[in-house]
């Protein structure tokens, strides 16, 4: 056993993950695990047809040139098919930078193989954030990708706006609103999706409340589906998240902009002698009773041993 390569490489690894996950049968099935590596290294092990871990994605990354002013860093991908033969390889070269009026800039371009044996950038992903003032943070993303020329056009965008109030030592709130821009059939650049949220933290507790909107096809932007969170940290460490998802309904319903409660969430994440461990549990509410839940459900559980990621309040869907 100690021969097979997935415990060669965890025994000089910095983390090992398994997630399980609860079939519709109520069945508890156990993921392949990623293992991160001290290096930068990760790989990602799904399970072969005779249930042995084969290669599913394996990323290796390092530090091509540092100065006071820019990093250069590359990342390697290779992604795997079922039987572990290589199936793709992408290169992720990455510039950050920081810029004359104290802003940072970070460019990520993507290479892929092309049909000659070398590499060509298929991709470019640029992020843009300059101070506003002291509460105020405003943040650009450009992404490109294959246009109709050959070369690389702008496809999409991000404008960010964050506010953040420090009210004292264990109290601040946070604002941020997020306009994503997307290239349209006639060329240009149209808002297609906005995201608001408001972030509230007192002491252990963090309260936030995001709502999310989606153009319709004449390009206003409505209201879709808002949803709220309650993250509480015990003493000892563990993180309890509560998180209510509603949706919206449309304009021309009878009930248009009424939010309905769809789903009702309970992430528990717990700090064990070795790693953490992660449980996440669902009520959902059924087409024919709409509005109310179910009965409580396990969705997943992670596992993770070894030197793992620091326990901070889960992201919303």
């Amino acid at each position: 056993m100690l021969n097979s390569p997935i415990f060669v490489e965890a025994a000089f690894a910095q983390s090992t993950t398994v997630s399980i996950a609860v079939d519709i049968n109520g069945v508890r099935v156990a993921s392949a695990p990623t293992v991160s590596l001290n290096d930068g290294e990760k790989s990602e092990y799904s399970q072969s047809v005779n249930g042995q871990p084969v290669p599913k994605e394996q990323t290796e990354k390092r530090v091509l040139s540092e100065s006071p002013n820019e990093k250069v860093t590359e990342t390697w991908l290779r992604k795997y098919d079922n039987n572990g033969q290589l199936l793709s390889t992408e290169r992720t070269l990455t510039t950050e930078r920081k810029l004359p009026d104290g802003g940072k800039s970070t460019t990520d371009s993507v290479y892929r193989a092309d049909p000659n044996g070398g590499m060509t950038e298929k991709e470019r992903k640029t992020v843009e954030t300059r101070r506003q003032d002291a509460k105020t943070v405003a943040t650009e993303v450009t992404i490109a990708g294959a246009g109709n020329n050959g070369g690389l056009e702008t496809i999409e965008q991000h404008k960010i706006i964050t506010t953040t109030e420090k009210i004292s030592d264990t109290n601040s709130k946070q604002h941020e609103d997020e306009t994503i821009y997307q290239r349209s059939i006639n060329g240009g650049l149209v808002a297609n999706r906005r995201t608001v949220t408001d972030t509230q933290k007192d002491g252990n507790k963090t309260e936030a409340s995001i709502a999310k909107y989606d153009g319709d096809i004449a390009g206003h932007l409505i209201l879709s589906q808002q949803e709220t969170s309650t993250t509480t940290v015990s003493k000892d460490g563990k993180l309890v998240t509560e998180r209510n998802l509603y949706s919206v309904a449309p304009e021309g319903s009878s009930d248009a902009g009424t939010p309905k409660l769809i789903e009702a969430q309970t992430v528990e994440r717990t700090p064990t002698a070795d790693g953490v461990k992660e449980t996440v549990n669902v009520r959902r509410a059924s087409l024919d009773d709409p509005g109310t839940l179910g009965p409580a459900t396990q969705l997943s559980e992670t596992v993770c041993t070894g030197k793992c990621e620091p326990l901070k309040a889960p992201a919303g869907n």
